[in-house]
């Protein structure tokens, strides 16, 4: 049996493992990519198409509404669970988030993103 030596082993062909390869080995490293069909892109990678998205670059917003912003309290809601005794503690953070949350700083993070 041939022994193999590389500086790099990556496990899995698809977009993924493709992905994690190329910068090492355009760096001159020794890179062994390994995956169980006989084919990069045979398995998960095979479907996409080769398209990546680009619609998710929308930031999270913070709730804008002051009811919603006093409902993050139930633990149940799908935006967070905020704790009253944790609230002092968060306070900066959630000024922040709410300031950074505005639509037009979301739509220039949206667009920083992008490219």
């Amino acid at each position: 049996m041939a022994v193999l030596k590389a500086d790099v082993l990556v496990l899995g062909a698809g977009m993924v493992g493709v992905s994690a390869a190329l910068p090492p080995a355009a760096a001159g490293r020794d890179v062994i990519l390994v995956d169980r069909h006989e084919l990069a892109g045979e398995e998960t990678s095979f479907g996409n198409g080769g398209l990546i998205e680009s619609a998710s670059v929308f930031p999270y917003m913070f709730p804008r509404d002051f009811r919603t912003d006093l409902s993050i309290r139930d633990e149940q809601h799908a935006a967070g669970a905020l704790q009253l005794r944790r609230f002092a503690d968060l306070l900066p953070w959630l000024v922040r988030y709410y300031l950074a949350s505005s639509p037009d700083r979301a739509l220039h993070s949206a667009m920083a993103e992008l490219p």
